[in-house]
């Protein structure tokens, strides 16, 4: 069986290619919308850091605290379990702040799983400072 091939001449313009055609301008990408949710914590968050890593950071504190500054400060068992011992806390927030003589502090408070404050439960602040409160010389304080 014999097939025929057939040629087919178009006598077309041909349009260049090459030539930029005027675009429509395109809104920028609008980033996705999420709603914000808080992290989950699980109490079991890991916190380890070597001594030599802690050391390092405190003597960074301490180079930049000045001679005199407040260094650390010390919380008793009592008032840490206090602040666990609440119904729903995972953890513990510490926030910095200071008194009216200027003297830093921390306030301790327990954290639910949600990330929230417990704020209408018991709050622990009044910790012992270091100095005066101080160990003895180690890579801590030092």
């Amino acid at each position: 069986m014999k097939t025929q091939e057939t040629t087919l001449t178009v006598n077309a313009p041909v349009k260049d290619l090459n030539v930029d055609a005027p675009v429509a301008p395109v809104a920028p990408a609008q980033p996705e919308v999420r709603e914000r949710r808080r992290p989950v914590f699980t109490g079991l968050e890991d916190h380890t850091i070597s001594i030599d890593d802690a050391s390092e950071l405190t003597r960074n504190y301490r180079k930049s605290a000045g001679k005199g500054a407040i260094k650390g400060g010390f919380f008793g068992r009592a008032a840490i379990e206090q602040v666990l011992a609440q119904e729903g806390v995972v953890g513990i927030r510490y926030y910095y702040a200071q008194e009216n003589n200027g003297r830093p502090v921390l306030i301790l408070v327990g954290v639910d799983e949600n990330g929230r404050d417990l704020i209408d439960g018991f709050v622990a602040e009044r910790a012992m400072p270091c100095p005066p409160f101080c160990d003895i010389w180690n890579p801590l304080n030092s």
